[in-house]
């Protein structure tokens, strides 16, 4: 078949990537005119990025050629390792000198991953060493995960002070599982034990044994990457893979915010690997065993990262079925004997971990029932109540938009700045997916990616758009990275091979420059100290704020429940048990109390204020980005104002504490 023979003709003949990509185009067109419907920024991008690589892949399909990308010099190719060496000593040291990770740190962290990639994607071939740059890869993630871990006094995010304060503090102190017997993790208590069980042997605190045991594990657990691009294309383009995915903002954030999804991520990816390899290789039953291993582990590990790793296995036998149709015309002499024995494996598989699940999370204690029956019966009533077309689970319809809090310039760059990393790798996992479903090919192992990464974007972006979000569709995004960063540097290979090197030069720069930054300068990847701090949320929190928590656990004993404050410093205090926060609710420009929400029998919901009598104030409430509720009409709608202190505690309220950062106050009399 000639190489030029047009996209139409070729379509006509039956080649599946073309019919694909041609639809893809119509279908991203179609779409676009859907932001004038809904506003959310995926709405906004998506379509382009699916235009976008389906033009490319085209393009390529097309008009194939040899490509040939520019390469850099020799005594570039040879300085650029040493660079990124000692930006990443430079970044301990600032890191050590301004006691936590600055604007500097990320402007220069950002740098050190442009120099990573131009390594990857413009080194000649005779002096491109895998090992070296996993070597730079490995350096590189620890420092910029561990200068956030170690200069952050206590922990990271919102979850892990309830793992590692209440329930893996207790079963420190009670050497049993028995302090959580009411706590879901009570049957999946992997990672606590794990925790307890290395500072028992380390003699280290719990909080050291997090960092070292699942800290540690993290940006190593990315190696797996690798091991399972090699299947699929040669080292340099397996590099790729295992780079990109190690410095996006969604595999960062679990690096620092280290909670069972952490620890599950890591099991997930041995899985990738391991099933991977099972589908590609005469493997002996040890390798299948492995497979099982890992299985149990995530299981009992974590809820979501079980569910995400059962619908990746089942995305093994639907990889089957759709290849055993016939539209594919596999063809090949070994297919049908070895994709039999494969078939029979996965399906004992699937039925294993779903049986494994089902009866573990029958025993699981959750709000008052098993997990199992809470969930569904949660899932259910989302279905029955909230679902709909375009129904993004928003809290302010009754809210005029001339009375809404107004987006700001520097807010609506960050919101694009959060999801252009990952939009990035998502326009060259659309190519692989193009190249992957042409039938020359196509195998069981590629195909099973194409089907994981298709499904898992749907519990990402396609039940979230119908109000259904008790999948947590924000946990999926470093486990569906890992095939989309095998499947994209597919795509990005095909795509230096067959396209001319004025395009590529392009594509490629704009990824050496642009990823890197994007993903280090994201919300998720900068929660410790967030690169805008008046636009970005930060979670983690000052020794003066800890203090704060420790005095209020002290007086709030035994005193009224209606405590306000912010999000997400309440989150803290009711984790570690201070007190029963909320965040506060602001009306005609005030901190009026908390919103409660009221559902009546109807299904109608409305939103009610509770007036508060404490108060607590904290310096960052007025100079970065808190957030509150925006109460207006019954409804609600969070939003980070700036507050001051005469907001929370001025007029006639008594100040009932006060140290360097936050004051409490409570309403005069109360």
């Amino acid at each position: 078949m000639s190489s030029r023979t047009g996209l139409l003709g070729m379509a006509r003949q039956g080649r599946l990537d073309i019919i694909a990509g041609l639809l893809g185009l119509i279908a991203a067109i179609a779409l676009l005119p859907l932001q004038f419907l809904l506003d959310q920024v995926y709405i906004r991008t998506l379509p382009i990025v699916l235009g976008c690589a389906s033009l490319l892949y085209l393009h390529a399909a097309r008009d194939e050629r040899h490509g040939e990308v520019a390469t850099l010099s020799i005594g570039t190719a040879r300085i650029l390792p040493p660079l990124v060496i000692l930006g990443s000593a430079a970044l301990v040291v600032i890191a050590a000198a301004s006691e936590g990770r600055t604007l500097l740190f990320y402007d220069i962290a950002a740098a050190v991953g442009t120099a990573l990639l131009a390594q990857i994607l413009f080194v000649d071939n005779d002096y491109f060493s895998p090992g070296l740059m996993l070597f730079q890869i490995i350096v590189f993630g620890l420092v910029v995960r561990f200068a956030a871990l170690y200069t952050t006094p206590g922990f990271i995010g919102i979850d892990v002070w309830t793992h590692m304060v209440d329930w893996t503090g207790k079963i420190y102190e009670a050497r049993s599982l028995q302090p959580i017997s009411d706590e879901k993790y009570f049957a999946s208590p992997l990672y606590h034990l794990l925790v307890v069980g290395s500072s028992l042997l380390l003699d280290v605190s719990i909080r050291t044994a997090l960092f070292i045991v699942v800290g540690v594990a993290m940006p190593i657990s990315v190696l797996l990457i690798y091991a399972t691009a090699t299947f699929f294309v040669e080292p340099r383009w397996a590099v790729f893979a295992t780079a990109a995915y190690a410095i996006s903002a969604s595999v960062i954030e679990w690096g620092i915010h280290l909670i069972p999804t952490s620890l599950g991520l890591i099991f997930f990816l041995a899985i990738f690997y391991s099933l991977d390899r099972m589908l590609r290789i005469d493997y002996k039953p040890r390798d299948f065993g492995l497979v099982v291993f890992f299985s149990v582990a995530v299981i009992l590990t974590h809820q979501i990262s079980a569910f995400i790793m059962l619908v990746f296995t089942g995305s093994g036998l639907l990889a089957y079925f759709g290849l055993s149709l016939g539209i594919f015309d596999i063809g090949r002499a070994s297919w049908e004997r070895s994709s039999t024995r494969e078939s029979v494996n996965l399906t004992g598989l699937l039925v294993f971990d779903l049986g494994l699940i089902t009866f573990m999370w029958s025993l699981t204690p959750y709000q008052g029932g098993s997990f199992l029956t809470t969930i569904l019966n949660y899932f259910v009533n989302t279905v029955r109540d909230t679902a709909g077309a375009g129904n993004l689970a928003s809290s302010s319809q009754n809210i005029p938009p001339s009375a809404m809090p107004q987006q700001t310039l520097m807010q609506s760059i960050v919101e694009y700045l959060d999801v252009l990393g990952f939009l990035l790798l998502l326009l060259l996992t659309i190519v692989g997916c193009l190249y992957i479903i042409r039938q020359e090919n196509i195998s069981h192992a590629t195909f099973t990616c194409v089907i994981a990464t298709v499904i898992m974007l749907a519990f990402v972006f396609g039940f979230p758009m119908f109000g259904i979000r008790t999948f947590v569709p924000g946990r999926w995004y470093p486990f569906v990275g890992a095939p989309m960063a095998v499947v994209g540097a597919i795509g990005l290979s095909y795509l230096v091979k067959n396209t001319q090197p004025s395009v590529m030069v392009i594509v490629l720069l704009l990824f050496v420059v642009v990823f890197p930054a994007s993903s280090i300068l994201a919300s998720e990847s900068t929660q410790d100290q967030p690169a805008f701090a008046d636009t970005q949320t930060r979670y983690s929190y000052t020794e003066a704020e800890l203090a704060a928590v420790d005095t209020i656990r002290t007086y709030a004993e035994n005193k009224s429940t209606n405590w306000v404050t912010d999000h997400p410093y309440a989150t803290v205090l009711t984790r570690t048990q201070a007190h029963n926060m909320e965040p506060g609710a602001i009306q005609n420009g005030q901190v009026a109390g908390w919103a409660r929400d009221i559902r009546y029998e109807n299904g109608t919901t409305t939103t009610r204020m509770v007036e508060a009598d404490t108060y607590i104030y904290r310096d960052y409430q007025g100079s970065g980005a808190a957030y509150f509720k925006f109460y207006y009409n019954n409804s609600t709608v969070s939003y980070t104002p700036s507050v001051s202190y005469k907001q929370m505690c001025g007029g006639n309220k008594d100040i009932l504490f006060m140290n360097s950062q936050v004051t409490v106050c409570n309403s005069a009399g109360a």
